[in-house]
């Protein structure tokens, strides 16, 4: 199902509709013969062909909460990808395990946001029965947002939002203002190949920092499986920068008496710890380093290296960069 998914996100790109895609990456998709109800119980049920998404908690909701047009441009999209000739008007939603992270995850938020915005302000839903989530929704919304992203929503709760939309006219002034209101946003949220990691203190070592701030905008633009590799190296450089900032081969003897070249970060590092941090913490922090270093080593290599493997190397090298700098300039109390 994962070249089907990767055929109809294409297929939405190439229509511009960018925001629909990303929604799309942590689910899969199929086309299903389902069987519909007849008006008649003498006759049989007919069986019909569906377009269906399988999308975990909240993209099925988002999903389920965009515009019908929306909704038939993605069933289009699965029937391309599955090379199916017929008319599809909307899209059947499936839950499965799990929940989406990241950019879809930031998308859902607002498309379930302007939903419930626009749906309780033209005879839809209760302000009483849905306050308390909008208002959680809203919170978390401004948690995750970059701060490089404008989200300009002026009701911090549905009480706010009713007093504002008094006078905006009618139902149909109501759902423009709702959708000029998240456009912006959304466009840019979906241009986001991956929210910003965040970053930590500089360390003072300028190729650490530099390495570490490219590797950054890599995973922050990166799309297939050759931009994620990238992050791959460049951690890698990060970790081998890291080792010479700190490594003395005067001061501290490798472990098992090699010489360390400059490329062996492995050696440096280990070197490092076991002469600066004395007794049995030390082989935890060098089995830290190493398994930053394997992190980077393989997905370098890896021909199906993907955002979350990207994400985790990047995670794991900056949490290395952290704790030799903590050793580096903090002297044991």
């Amino acid at each position: 199902m994962a070249d089907e998914l990767s055929v109809s996100r294409k297929f939405l790109e190439s229509l511009q509709r960018f925001e629909l895609s990303t929604l799309l990456i942590p689910c899969a998709v199929s086309m299903m013969d389902v069987l519909s109800d007849e008006d008649d119980p003498w006759l049989p049920p007919t069986p019909s062909r569906r377009a269906v998404v399988f999308a975990p908690d909240p993209i099925d909701a988002a999903i389920n909460a965009l515009p019908q047009d929306d909704r038939k441009r993605i069933a289009e999209a699965i029937a391309h990808a599955h090379q199916d000739r017929g008319r599809y008007d909307d899209v059947s939603v499936e839950p499965i395990a799990g929940e989406a992270a990241g950019v879809p995850l930031l998308l859902a938020e607002l498309f379930v946001h302007r939903y419930v915005m626009a749906d309780v302000a033209t005879g839809g839903q209760r302000i009483q029965e849905i306050n308390d989530y909008y208002v959680a929704r809203e919170l978390r919304l401004r948690e995750m947002m970059p701060v490089d992203i404008p989200y300009e929503n002026p009701d911090a709760d549905l009480w706010s939002w009713y007093r504002h939309w008094q006078g905006l006219g009618g139902y149909a002034d109501r759902r423009r203002y709702v959708r000029e209101l998240f456009a912006p946003v959304i466009t840019a949220v979906a241009k986001r190949s991956a929210l910003p990691i965040v970053a930590r203190e500089l360390t003072g070592w300028e190729r650490v920092d530099r390495a570490l701030a490219k590797a950054r905008l890599r995973l922050d633009t990166a799309s297939v499986e050759e931009d994620f590799q990238g992050v791959g190296l460049l951690c890698r450089e990060v970790i081998i920068s890291l080792a010479q900032a700190v490594f003395d081969p005067a001061a501290h003897p490798t472990v098992d008496g090699v010489e360390a070249s400059k490329t062996d970060a492995k050696r440096m590092l280990d070197a490092y710890v076991a002469t600066t941090l004395p007794g049995s913490s030390n082989e935890e922090v060098r089995a830290h380093s190493r398994a930053s270093l394997a992190l980077a080593n393989g997905l370098q290599h890896r021909r199906t290296a993907t955002r979350r493997m990207a994400a985790l190397c990047l995670e794991a090298t900056s949490s290395t960069v952290a704790v030799l700098s903590i050793i580096a300039r903090e002297p044991e109390s």
